[in-house]
C-alpha cells in the first residue's frame, strides 16, 4: 500500500537540498541503502492502513528467553502478548502457552529447573514463580506450565539471576527507574535485602561462584556539561553485603548486557561510546558514537579493556546481547540495530588484557581489523553473521550454536559455526554489507543452493518468502482456537553464510507467532531502532534517544551553529508540544523527524517511513513516576502541587498543567552558553522529567534540587529560597511525580 503523504512543511536549512540530492546518490549506488530487510522479515511486507491503531496489533514480542540444561525446551516471555512460552527445541510437539497478567521483560530458571523466576509489569512490577517441572528419582519430569506465585517487584523490573547457597536459594532484581537491587528469598518470595544502584540499574549477572553480581547501569548520572561523563558498573559482594562501583571511560553509555567468564574473572558488558564532544558533520568511520563490549576485571574491580565491534566502513550500531560459548573459545554479541550477531575470539581478547603494556590504558590496540601471524591467515577479530531479522537482543548458546530473539519479528535465529582451517580470504570479502539470507528451499528453487566462488552473498530475485509465510500461516492456523497451545518451534535452513575459505555459519529461524503485519505506529518503532537506516550502519534513533527519551549527554548539533553543546530531549510529546530542539529551531516534531534522517543518520528518508516514526512517537505514552504512591500523589506531593501553583512560587506560569506542563513558548531562564546566539529556550514538559536528568540545555543539573537551588531556575526572585526546607522537599516531591 501507499502511505500518507505528511503534509508538514520541511523547514530545513537551504544546503539541505544540496546535501540530500548527495546522499541520494549513495543510496542509488547500493552501498548503503536505507533499511536492509530480510524477505522473511516483517519490515518486508505490507504496512496496516492509517488510522489502525494499537488494538490490532497482535505480536508476542519476545523480551527474554532460556534455554533448559538438557538443551530440549525453549522457555520465552512474550513481552507483548504478556505470556510465557515453552517450545521442543526439536519441534517434536505444539507449544505451551501461559498468560500472564503482566508485561514479563527477563526471566531466570531456578536451581533443579523446576520452577523459572520471571520479572516485568513496567510502574506496577511484578516477580512471578512458574512451576515448570517436578523432581522425580531419574531427574525431573516436565509438568504444565503454573503460576506458583506472584508477589509485587517495585517499579520497572528490568533483569533477573538467581543464585543458590547452603542458606537457600535466591532472586535478584533491578529495579531499572527506581535505582535499586532487590533480593528475594526464592522460597517465599519475600525481599531480604536491598542496595541503592544509581542511575537505571538495567543489567546483571552472578558469577560462577555464586558469590558476586555484576549491574550495568544503563545511563549517565553525571553533569553533561563536563568534558568526562559516563555509566557505571557496580559490582556487589553477597557474602560480604558490599557495593562497589566501577567508573567507566569518558562517553561510555547505553550498557544492556553483562556476560561473565567461567573463570569468574571478567564481565563482558556491551555499551557504545559517543563522541559527544564532536561535531556532528559526519558519521563515518564512527565520528558520532561507536559500539563495544567493555571487559571489567571484577576481582580488581576496573575497567581493564575496550573491544569495538566495528569495522573501518561498516558500524554496528546498537549492541544488545552478550554471552560466552560453552567451551570458552568465543564471545557472541547480538547487534539490534544490524540485525546480525558478531563473534569475537575469547581467548585472543584477553591475551591482548594480558599483553597490553603497563602503561597503556585500556583502548590500546583494540581496534583490530584483521590479524596475521608469519604469513599465516588467521581468524579475523569479529566474523559477522547476518539474519536480516529486526531487533535482534537476548541470547543464548549451548555447544556450537548461538540463539538470538528477533523482538520485533517475533523469532528465534540460530547460528552454528563450523572452522575448518586452514584459513583464506575471498577477494573483498573480508568486510562486507552482505544481504539478508533467503532460505535453503528458495535458493535451490533459484539453482545457486551453493556460495558463490568468491563467498559473495547469494541473490535470489524471487526467494519465495511468501511460500514460508503460507507454510508458517498454516501451522499456527492449527492451534489457533486453543489459548494454552500454539504451533511447535520449527527452524527454517537459510542459506550459510561463507565470510572466508575454511568458516562457514550455517543459519536458521523459527516463528514464534504468525509473521507479524505492522500498523504504521510498529514501523516507525522497528525504524526508531534500525541502524541499517544510517550511512555505514552507525547507530540509530535509540543512541541519542534510548525508549525514545534522553542519553543524558550534550551534543553539538549543527542546527544552531557550532561549539554550543545541547542537552539531548526526551521525544515524549514531541509532537504535541511544538517548537522542537531547545532552541525550538524545528517548528514542529514532524520536521524534527525528518531533520534528524538527514542530519543525524546522513541518509535520505522515504516519506513514509518518516509518517510511521511520526506514528510511533505519537503513540508513547508516559510511565507513572515511581514518586507515586499507588499510582496517587503522596501528601508531601500533594502540597508541593499547591505550592506548585501557587503565585508565591510560580512555576506553573510557565509549566502549564492543562497544556501538557508547558507554555510552549520561549524564554530567558539564565542558562545561556558562551558560545550561545540564542538566549531563549523552549519550556519542556515535565510529565516524565523524573527520568530525563541532567537538566537545562546545559546538561549542568543532574537534581531537581540543584537546578532550583544552585541553577536558579524560575526563582530569581529567591522564592525556593524563602520555602521551608518541608515545602522545598515537597515542591520537589510533586515534580517528580509528574
Amino acid at each position: 500500500m501507499t502511505l500518507p503523504i505528511n503534509t508538514s512543511t520541511m523547514k530545513l536549512f537551504a544546503f539541505v537540498g544540496v546535501f540530500a540530492a548527495f546522499l541520494t546518490s549513495v543510496a542509488a549506488s547500493g552501498a548503503f541503502a536505507q533499511g536492509v530487510n530480510s524477505p522473511y522479515s516483517a519490515m518486508s511486507g505490507p504496512t496496516l492502513d492509517e488510522g489502525v491503531g494499537e488494538e490490532s496489533e497482535h505480536y508476542f514480542g519476545p523480551s527474554d528467553f532460556a534455554l533448559d540444561e538438557q538443551g530440549e525446551y525453549f522457555y520465552v516471555a512474550g513481552g507483548d502478548a504478556k505470556a510465557l512460552l515453552r517450545s521442543r527445541v526439536d519441534g517434536s510437539a505444539p507449544s505451551e502457552l501461559l498468560a500472564l497478567d503482566f508485561k514479563p521483560t527477563k526471566l531466570a530458571l531456578l536451581p533443579g529447573e523446576t520452577k523459572l523466576a520471571i520479572v516485568g509489569g513496567d510502574d506496577q512490577g511484578r516477580l512471578a514463580l512458574v512451576e515448570i517441572a517436578e523432581k522425580t528419582e531419574n531427574g525431573r519430569e516436565i509438568v504444565p506450565l503454573k503460576i506458583e506465585k506472584v508477589v509485587k517487584a517495585g517499579h520497572s523490573p528490568s533483569d533477573v539471576a538467581v543464585r543458590s547457597t547452603d542458606k537457600g536459594d535466591f532472586i535478584y532484581i533491578t529495579n531499572c527507574f527506581a535505582g535499586l537491587v532487590k533480593e528475594f528469598d526464592a522460597q517465599t518470595l519475600e525481599e531480604t535485602r536491598r542496595w541503592e544502584a544509581g542511575r537505571e540499574p538495567y543489567a546483571l549477572a552472578i558469577t560462577p561462584k555464586q558469590d558476586k553480581l555484576v549491574v550495568a547501569n544503563r545511563l549517565t548520572d553525571m553533569p553533561a556539561n563536563q568534558n568526562f561523563t559516563h555509566a557505571n558498573v557496580r559490582v556487589i559482594d553477597l557474602e560480604r553485603d558490599e557495593l562497589s562501583i566501577i567508573e567507566l571511560y569518558n562517553s561510555h553509555n547505553l550498557l544492556h548486557d553483562v556476560a561473565i567468564t567461567s573463570d569468574g574473572r571478567y564481565a563482558f558488558i556491551s555499551a557504545v561510546q559517543c563522541s559527544y564532544t564532536s561535531i556532528t558533520s559526519q558519521v563515518s568511520g564512527g565520528w558520532i558514537s561507536e559500539n563495544c563490549v567493555l571487559c571489567v576485571d571484577i576481582e580488581e574491580k576496573k575497567l581493564v579493556e575496550i573491544f569495538f565491534l566495528d569495522d573501518a566502513e561498516l558500524g554496528s550500531g546498537n549492541p544488545w546481547g552478550v554471552a560466552c560459548s560453552d567451551d570458552g573459545e568465543r564471545l557472541i554479541v547480538s547487534i539490534a540495530g544490524t540485525d546480525e550477531l558478531i563473534y569475537l575470539p575469547l581467548k585472543r581478547l584477553i591475551e591482548k588484557i594480558n599483553d597490553r603494556p603497563e602503561w597503556a590504558r585500556p583502548g590500546y590496540g583494540a581496534y583490530s581489523y584483521s590479524s596475521f601471524a608469519d604469513g599465516e591467515v588467521q581468524l579475523p577479530f569479529r566474523l559477522r553473521v547476518k539474519f536480516g531479522f529486526k531487533g535482534l537482543r537476548q541470547l543464548v548458546t549451548r555447544g556450537d550454536d548461538v540463539y538470538v530473539l528477533s523482538y520485533f519479528d517475533d523469532a528465534i535465529c540460530r547460528a552454528t559455526i563450523n572452522l575448518t582451517p586452514p584459513f583464506s580470504y575471498f577477494p573483498e570479502s573480508y568486510v562486507r554489507q552482505e544481504k539478508p539470507p533467503v532460505t535453503l528451499e528458495a535458493a535451490n528453487e533459484a539453482g545457486v543452493a551453493d556460495m558463490e566462488a568468491d563467498g559473495k552473498p547469494i541473490v535470489v530475485n524471487e526467494p519465495l518468502a511468501s511460500s514460508e509465510e503460507n507454510a508458517s500461516a498454516a501451522l499456527f492456523a492449527e492451534t489457533r482456537d486453543d489459548p494454552n497451545h500454539t504451533a511447535p518451534l520449527r527452524f527454517i535452513p537459510l542459506v550459510p553464510s561463507e565470510p572466508m575459505r575454511g568458516v562457514r555459519f550455517d543459519r536458521a529461524f523459527a516463528r514464534l507467532a504468525p509473521k507479524p503485519v505492522l500498523t504504521m505506529r510498529r514501523r516507525g518503532e522497528v525504524l526508531f531502532h534500525d541502524a541499517t537506516a544510517c550511512f555505514e550502519h552507525w547507530l540509530s534513533c535509540v543512541t541519542c534517544h534510548p525508549d525514545a527519551r534522553a542519553d543524558g549527554f550534550n551534543w553539538d548539533l549543527l542546527n544552531d551553529g557550532t561549539g554550543n553543546l545541547k542537552n539531548t530531549k526526551s521525544m515524549l510529546l514531541a509532537h504535541e508540544t511544538p517548537p522542537c530542539m531547545i532552541t525550538g529551531i524545528r517548528a514542529d516534531g514532524e520536521t524534527a523527524v525528518r531533520a534528524g534522517f538527514v542530519h543525524i543518520l546522513f541518509m535520505p528518508y522515504k516519506e513514509e517511513n518518516a509518517c510511521c516514526v511520526d506514528e510511533y512517537l505519537k503513540a508513547l505514552r508516559p510511565m507513572p513516576s515511581p514518586y507515586l504512591v499507588d499510582g496517587e500523589l503522596s501528601e508531601s506531593a500533594k502540597r508541593g502541587k499547591k505550592l506548585f501553583d501557587s503565585d508565591e512560587v510560580g512555576c506553573s506560569s510557565c509549566h502549564i498543567e492543562s497544556n501538557y506542563f508547558t507554555d510552549l513558548r520561549l524564554h530567558r531562564v539564565g542558562s545561556q552558553d558562551p558560545n550561545d546566539f540564542f538566549d531563549k529556550f523552549d519550556t519542556p514538559t515535565l510529565i516524565e522529567v523524573w527520568r530525563t536528568a541532567p537538566y537545562l540545555n546545559t546538561g549542568a543539573y543532574t537534581t531537581i534540587r540543584d537546578l532550583l537551588e544552585q541553577g536558579k531556575h524560575g526563582v530569581r526572585e529567591g522564592q525556593f529560597e524563602k520555602l521551608s526546607k518541608e515545602e522545598q522537599d515537597d515542591l520537589i516531591e510533586y515534580v517528580l511525580s509528574l
